[in-house]
């Protein structure tokens, strides 16, 4: 119903049963434990009977992502309970957002304290080119807006004198702004 060995396995688990019973026998036993994980895998199951996907990402949230439940299903399924294995280095930051946004603080903080080497020692490249690139173009944009500016306040002062008429004597060199005599 609920394999913990992977998030890969979990989203591949049972996701149409919607009900099994195991006998629990006492409260301390582990199969009351079982049982009462097994409840809440079918719970999510009936939830989700229209969608097997999202009650498999569902499952993901509930149990890969909450670290107190990830640990115990993993001591009864005696299975290893390094999820951040399977998961790619650049999407942590995605997936910790998920934990904070459905476990708490709680749960992001231990989250956190085993990913945060992976965090560290991530870089995407892809997003660092593309940012320069979007930095560098705009200074492009900036320097155009300002080259546009000072065509503008040419354009504005050879109106004038084009308006006000040169007297003939004083001839303007576009090359400079000083003035020359003929």
């Amino acid at each position: 119903v609920n394999d913990v060995s992977s998030i890969k396995a979990t989203l591949q688990s049972n996701h149409t049963l919607q009900n099994i019973y195991i006998n629990p026998g006492e409260p301390s036993d582990p199969n009351q434990k079982i049982q009462t994980n097994i409840k809440m895998a079918t719970e999510v199951n009936v939830k989700n009977r229209y969608s097997t996907e999202a009650a498999g990402r569902e499952k993901v949230i509930q149990t890969q992502l909450h670290v107190t439940n990830r640990v115990e299903l993993c001591r009864l399924q005696d299975v290893n309970h390094s999820v951040y294995r399977d998961i790619d280095p650049l999407h942590l930051p995605e997936v910790l957002s998920l934990i904070g946004r459905h476990h708490g603080c709680e749960e992001l903080y231990l989250a956190l304290s085993s990913s945060v080497m992976a965090l560290f020692s991530t870089v995407n490249m892809k997003k660092c080119i593309q940012q320069e690139r979007d930095y560098h173009a705009a200074k492009v944009a900036e320097h155009r807006a300002k080259a546009e500016q000072l065509d503008a306040k040419l354009a504005a002062m050879e109106e004038e004198e084009a308006a006000a008429g040169n007297e003939g004597d004083i001839d303007f060199d576009h090359r400079s702004n000083k003035r020359r005599r003929k």
